[in-house]
């Protein structure tokens, strides 16, 4: 690098130290601009990351189909209509109930689940037994614990082990009286963390779907089906030949879709608040336009004193767009730490329920996005230092001398 090059950008630093309030608050503004977008780019990527991630845990060829009214009554009998609708490979059946689950005079809230539990593994293919074994379908009494009612926490006492009795209770209401149902039940297995947050596997138990039948009083009557296409390619299909089929009476949900959905909603927010960050870094470039214009106005002199030392025009336009590059490139790189700072500090304040260890958003950070925000702010910078310096370059250095 010439001599000369590295004399101008030592001359803009100077210029920039004398004028350091004014010059720190227009680096201000490019980081301000510049984190947003840092900030904003990494908890979008792992907003999306983390979305694929828990859908991933339910199998993408798996419908979920519920009743929409009460009149209409998904029993065994329907497992069969189900049943015979092309490309659908199995259908199962479950009863879900928000419960109590005690143990050594501790209580949980759970959600507890019967179904077909040699099936599980069609709809989760993540589920893994940590000890224990699954439980049968003809088991009335044993019961099947998520992981994180076992261990509220990494490092935690167990609330219960294999082998160990627990009691499930939940309110039932009939004739306009309300009785809490209780019923003991013998831990046959345990799972594996799966980490899980929009289907809450690790906060739920399960149990065989006769034992739900009786236990919660469905009378033979199912909450829902998990209707399993032969591949994802087919899940459009078969989603539509239900809706043909059964009309408005069920709802059927697409986790695939869902995520799909959430995605862009996720999308379509970042690129909100990018646009928001995008219009921080055009303030930010009329700052510098300002800065830079006043700088002018207050350097006259020195810039007729200048161009009488022998200084081209564009030696001055160098000088004066060095300082908008200074600018930029500190505040640009400045943004960057910023930046993850503050997609950690969203992380935190998104995250619910983190003393549980679920739906924890973690932000991701790619070079591309550091890149990106890095060449806005500093091609921005420069961009809005040109007009100025092109003003200086252009001053009659006759004029600028006699300039009070």
């Amino acid at each position: 690098m010439p001599a000369s090059f590295l004399s101008i950008f030592q001359l803009a630093f100077e210029a920039l130290k004398e004028r350091r309030l004014r010059a720190a608050l227009t680096i201000l503004m490019v980081v301000i601009g510049g984190s947003l977008i840092v900030a904003v780019s990494g908890v979008s990527t792992g907003t999306v990351g983390y979305i694929n991630q828990q859908f991933a845990l339910l199998s993408g060829n798996v419908l979920v189909v519920t009743p929409r009214t009460q009149n209409f009554v998904m029993d065994q009998g329907k497992v069969q209509d189900f049943e015979k609708i092309a490309h659908v490979q199995a259908v199962i059946p479950f009863i879900q109930q928000p419960s109590s689950i005690i143990s050594r005079g501790k209580t949980q809230s759970i959600v507890a689940v019967g179904v077909d539990q040699s099936k599980l593994t069609l709809l989760f293919p993540t589920m893994t037994l940590a000890a224990g074994t699954y439980v049968s379908k003809y088991d009335s009494i044993g019961i099947l614990l998520g992981n994180r009612v076992v261990y509220a926490r990494e490092g935690a006492t167990a609330f219960a082990d294999v082998g160990q009795t627990v009691e499930l209770s939940y309110p039932y209401t009939q004739g306009g009286k309300t009785t809490l149902q209780r019923k003991p039940y013998v831990v046959r297995g345990t799972l594996e963390y799966i980490g899980s947050g929009f289907f809450p596997i690790d906060q739920m138990v399960f149990i065989s779907l006769s034992a739900s039948d009786s236990f919660f009083r469905r009378g033979g009557e199912y909450d829902g089906f998990y209707v399993i296409a032969e591949s994802i390619d087919y899940n459009e299909n078969v989603r539509r030949q239900i809706s043909n089929k059964f009309g408005d009476d069920v709802n059927v949900l697409s986790p695939k879709t869902i995520a799909d959905t959430i995605s862009r909603i996720s999308s379509s927010i970042a690129f909100f608040v990018d646009s928001i960050a995008a219009i921080s870094l055009l303030v930010a470039s009329v700052g510098i336009i300002t800065t830079l214009q006043t700088s002018v106005m207050e350097r006259t002199r020195e810039i007729g004193l200048l161009k009488a030392l022998g200084f081209s025009r564009q030696l001055i336009l160098l000088l004066f767009l060095s300082e908008a590059i200074i600018i930029g490139v500190t505040g640009g790189t400045i943004s960057l730490g910023v930046g993850v700072g503050l997609a950690w500090a969203m992380k935190t304040a998104l995250s619910l329920g983190s003393t549980g260890g679920f739906f924890v958003i973690m932000p991701e950070f790619s070079p591309t996005i550091f890149v990106s925000a890095w060449l806005l702010c500093s091609l921005l910078s420069i961009g809005a230092g040109i007009y100025p310096a092109w003003r200086a370059s252009r001053l009659d250095p006759v004029e600028a001398l006699r300039h009070e």
